[in-house]
């Protein structure tokens, strides 16, 4: 079986438990901190190598987790050494993570913009973004100076492109594929006011 079904098959069943037993936030932090420890080089190599004894492997895991996470938590991440699973424990607090936004319609967008958002501004991306996916976004922000303006979101797979820059790439590309054209009728003013749409645009010079 593929490692992304064995993680999500994993993943669900603890997401079931989760919410039979009304533990869905805390075992979301259980799993994500048990993704993070198992994905340490050197834990990782001590719970993979078969000719370290299980019971070192068992001990090890409960000196790190026991007093941290719920005993259903504590209880997968032994089996996941049972089985020889442990390169999938990340996997699954991925898995499990997704499935813990879709139960509550969230997704998460990473936001890229060029200059800092303010709060105002934030609250319009967001909304945006509500509006256009119809789940609650939950907003990551990054600041990346050479998108020149605009704004970047990346929510799961799709990506919403708004940027200063890849409008320009796509206004070359057009002057690009239109040069030969005799109908070609734009005026540099209506360039600039396209532009200058974009909250925050830094305007690049154009020649006259």
């Amino acid at each position: 079986m593929l490692k992304g079904a064995i993680a999500r098959r994993y993943a669900g069943a603890m997401f079931g438990l989760a919410i039979k037993q009304n533990t869905l936030d805390r075992t979301r932090d259980d799993v994500r901190e048990m993704g993070e420890l198992f994905a340490l080089r050197k834990l990782a190599y001590l719970l993979r190598e078969p000719k370290i004894p299980t019971k070192r492997k068992e001990t090890a895991l409960r000196q790190a987790l026991e007093d941290k996470v719920l005993p259903t938590s504590l209880n997968l991440a032994l089996l996941v050494v049972q089985r020889e699973l442990v390169d999938i424990m990340p996997n699954i607090a991925r898995e499990f993570e997704q499935m813990v936004l879709d139960y509550r319609n969230e997704a998460i967008a990473q936001v890229t913009t060029a200059a800092q958002l303010d709060g105002a501004q934030k609250t319009t991306v967001k909304q945006a973004l509500e509006k256009l996916t119809n789940k609650k976004i939950l907003m990551e922000t990054r600041v990346d100076p050479s998108i020149l303006g605009g704004v970047v979101a990346r929510v799961g797979d799709q990506i919403i492109d708004g940027s200063v820059r890849q409008r320009l790439s796509a206004l070359q590309q057009q002057l690009l594929t239109n040069v030969a054209s005799a109908d070609i009728d734009f005026l540099p003013e209506d360039i600039s006011k396209s532009l200058e749409s974009a909250p925050g645009t830094a305007q690049p010079a154009y020649p006259s």
